[in-house]
């Protein structure tokens, strides 16, 4: 997957960016996860992609992210990650059909954001 600058405008708002395979799921798909930033304070910027590796979206996102915090969706899964850590090793990492933890999984990206303990991903 080619690096990709989203919005590389120096007056971007800092947010939780969030990338996900646009051909295979939608963002309706995923709603919770969005809902779990929103209710932290933490705004969050949703972009379509054509890749469906779930950890290369999530760095992707992470490094796009002024703050550095970024979320890839595919079919593979969902991935939380700091812009600082290696592709391969997300925050958190959950199974596309763990929908119960996808609110959480917003959470923490939030949490991770304003640097305080997260919720149980289990």
């Amino acid at each position: 997957m080619d690096t990709v600058a989203v919005n590389s405008g120096k007056m971007e708002k800092p947010t939780v960016k969030v990338f996900y395979d646009a051909d295979h799921i939608s963002e309706s798909d995923f709603t919770d996860v969005l809902l779990g930033i929103e209710e932290e304070g933490i705004p969050y910027d949703v972009i379509p992609m054509q890749s469906s590796d779930v950890l290369a979206l999530a760095k992707e996102a992470s490094i796009n992210s002024r703050i550095g915090v970024g979320i890839g969706i595919s079919k593979e899964g969902l991935a939380l990650q700091y812009e600082k850590l290696e592709a391969a090793t997300p925050v958190f990492r959950i199974k596309y059909y763990q929908t119960n933890l996808f609110r959480n999984l917003g959470s923490n990206a939030a949490r991770l954001v304003k640097k305080m303990p997260f919720k149980s991903m289990e």
